[in-house]
């Protein structure tokens, strides 16, 4: 280890975005001394708020990874949050400078680039820990521990519902940043492979086989509404009573709220129109030409003989996950909306509620991840998801995919037996 290591550590932030920022903000409040020393954001904004706020001169301010891993020397690790597809290349230029890394997930948006990464990092001997966030929430935890003592008996089966609200779905993934996959990835390993890769937590045993089905059924202009236009400020026939109208999302409703607040910098009503009319916020939603599938189900069966399901669906009335788990001896059910875990043991009439708090906070479990990332640098502590386990649970999500788009059954040996063992 680099001596100066021992007591501090100097990070770099690869993408300045709400992630990026997050994460970096919980550098410099950990409980471990660490510092922001560096920025790379192609955004001249983003990049200009971010080393304004971190107080980064212009000398380590940069354009791109490739500048910031050629030129950059006093740096120990580095935080990579571009987008799903863009995790790759700083992630192994990284690695070549011998550079810790806490990147976001997806460890990488193909699974040989994720095998590629994991040699890398065994090659270098450093650090890389991957934000799967679920296993840091507060609720899922505590799914896990009462899980683990036994609280259910043997677990048989996981059922998990990634519900994502009908008005989240539209805004992000028919028009929004996310919707198509050529921008960024598909579906399933941006918004899912959290979940998959907590379910794979939560049941230990290799998953041993994988079937998925799903597509993009509704979003697609075949099933936009007679009188409907490509924009809804082109004279919509429907406007008045269409659910998705960008009109009355973007426009009528509190400007600095989400989702209006995301569609342009500046928040009047002239400026929203201006966007609702010129930008892809204000396309009909049956005309957006978005690709992605706006609902995925993945079936898995494990070692030993447990099965789950994972489902996402742009189609819910309320965002956030359930997880029903199913055991010998009774069932427990996390809702994450309503902030309940329900526990019903076979052998006793009532159930046993307990509450989760709600939290304003921002993704409040990013302290946690990086002060287990700086600690694992520092004091050489597990990282709790390394290179190796995010290969492992990666690959389930990517025979899903596969089952998907080709229709059968995956055995898991075809992607693991990649692996150099």
């Amino acid at each position: 280890m680099n001596i100066s290591l021992k007591n501090h550590l100097r990070v770099a932030v690869i993408g300045a975005g709400v992630r990026g920022t997050s994460l970096a903000r919980k550098v410099i409040s950990s409980e471990f001394s660490a510092e922001v020393v560096a920025v790379a954001e192609p955004d001249e904004e983003k990049r200009q708020c971010f080393a304004e706020e971190f107080n980064i001169p212009d000398n380590a301010t940069f354009t791109s990874w490739e500048e910031l891993s050629n030129r950059f020397d006093k740096c120990d690790a580095a935080i990579i949050a571009t987008l799903d597809n863009q995790h790759t290349g700083p992630a192994l230029a990284c690695l070549n400078r011998g550079w810790n890394i806490l990147i976001e997930k997806p460890l990488a948006d193909r699974f040989d680039d994720c095998l590629q990464i994991d040699k890398a990092q065994e090659v270098k001997h450093v650090v890389v820990a991957v934000c799967h966030t679920l296993r840091f929430m507060y609720g899922f935890r505590k799914v896990k521990q009462f899980l683990d003592k036994g609280t259910i008996g043997q677990l048989i089966h996981i059922e998990h519902f990634e519900a994502i609200g009908n008005f989240r779905f539209v805004h992000n993934y028919v028009r929004g940043r996310w919707a198509k996959e050529n921008n960024n990835t598909f579906l399933l390993l941006h918004k899912c492979c959290h979940d998959i890769d907590y379910i794979n937590w939560l049941i230990k045993e290799p998953c041993k086989r994988v079937s998925s089905f799903g597509s993009l059924q509704y979003f697609k202009q075949s099933n936009a509404p007679v009188g409907s236009t490509s924009r809804c400020a082109d004279n919509c026939m429907v406007i008045d009573t269409c659910p998705y109208s960008a009109l009355r999302i973007y426009v009528e409703s509190s400007l600095e709220e989400w989702p209006a607040k995301e569609i342009c910098k500046v928040h009047t009503r002239e400026a929203h129109k201006k966007a609702v009319k010129n930008g892809p916020y204000g396309l009909c939603a049956w005309r957006a030409k978005n690709d992605v599938v706006d609902h995925q189900v993945v079936m898995m069966e494990f070692e030993g003989g447990t099965t789950a399901t994972c489902t996402l669906s742009g189609y819910s009335a309320t965002n956030g996950r359930r997880i029903r788990l199913q055991g010998t001896h009774g069932e427990m059910v996390f809702d994450e909306a309503l902030g309940t875990i329900t526990i019903k043991r076979f052998s006793e009439r009532e159930s046993e509620i307990i509450r989760i708090a709600a939290t304003t906070l921002y993704h409040p479990e990013d302290k946690v991840i990086v002060d287990d990332w700086i600690s694992s640098i520092l004091v050489s502590t597990p990282v709790a998801v390394d290179t190796k386990e995010a290969v492992r649970t990666h690959a389930v999500v990517f025979a899903a995919e596969i089952s998907r788009r080709e229709k059968r059954t995956v055995e898991m040996e075809e992607l693991l037996g990649k692996i150099d063992r």
